[in-house]
């Protein structure tokens, strides 16, 4: 049936926390280089200080009991409308990550409800994501759709 799961939105005394779900959701996808990921994690720091001040990075935990088992995050960009979606923003889901040991519990489920959910709350028209291969299971249950982004490596 899966853990009894708490969810709650994070603080800025939670950055070392993401900080930690996004090295290692780096790392389970095969980036393991040590020193690119420190400099990600120093250079994210900063940011998220900035983003979670100001609102436009939101951040939820799942808890099980005391214990952080996954969380999740909800970046808000500027973003000029479309015929379909007036509101001058977006939503980009990111940084979903659960502990192993608590994968297969419905962690993850719950974390994208409680994303998805607050992102209905604020009237988005869509939110998006980059979908792993282990993820994208679960984000094809829960109603996401394949779009026609495409991108180009800039740098190697």
């Amino acid at each position: 049936m899966g853990l009894d799961i708490l969810i709650r939105e994070a603080t800025l005394d939670d950055i070392p926390e993401i900080l930690r779900h996004r090295r290692c959701m780096y790392e389970d996808m095969d980036y393991r280089e040590p020193q690119p990921l420190a400099a990600m994690v120093a250079t994210s720091e900063q940011y998220l200080a900035q983003a979670l001040a100001n609102r436009s990075f939101r951040a939820w935990f799942a808890l099980a009991g005391m214990r952080v088992v996954g969380g999740g995050a909800v970046l808000i960009s500027p973003w000029p409308s479309h015929p379909y979606d007036l509101e001058c923003r977006r939503a980009t889901i990111l940084n979903l990550y659960v502990y192993p040991q608590f994968r297969r519990q419905g962690v993850a489920r719950r974390l994208m409800q409680a994303m998805i959910e607050w992102c209905r709350s604020q009237d988005f028209a869509t939110v998006s994501l980059h979908a792993s291969a282990d993820g994208r299971h679960l984000y094809e249950a829960l109603g996401f759709k394949p779009t026609n982004e495409m991108r180009l490596a800039l740098k190697p």
